[in-house]
């Protein structure tokens, strides 16, 4: 990804992750032909690849006026904020000493 980012490549890296159920992989066959294949796409992945390529960008001047449904990227953004609130609460609150008989 780092590479990508600073242009030495121009393949962005592979992100997906596949699993075969039922039969061995991988083998000649290509995976569209097997039984049961599952596609994983870890949306962080995918996030952090979008960034470094310029697809999702923060710039306000970039945002579209438009009123959208929020979708599952938009989520994510809110339970990250959500988690860092909270790290950043839970180090302000003052650790527990030994309490005194």
């Amino acid at each position: 990804l780092i590479l990508f980012q600073k242009g030495q490549t121009t393949t962005p890296p592979p992100f997906e992750i596949f699993f075969c159920f039922g039969e061995e992989w991988p083998d000649q066959k290509p995976k569209e032909k097997k039984l049961i294949t599952v596609q994983v796409v870890p949306v962080a992945a995918r996030l952090l690849l979008e960034m470094f390529s310029g697809e999702l960008s923060w710039s306000a001047d970039s945002i579209p006026l438009q009123i959208s449904h929020p979708d599952l990227k938009d989520k994510m953004v809110e339970q990250f904020k959500e988690l860092h609130q909270l790290w950043q609460n839970q180090q302000r609150l003052p650790q527990p000493g030994p309490t005194p008989w």
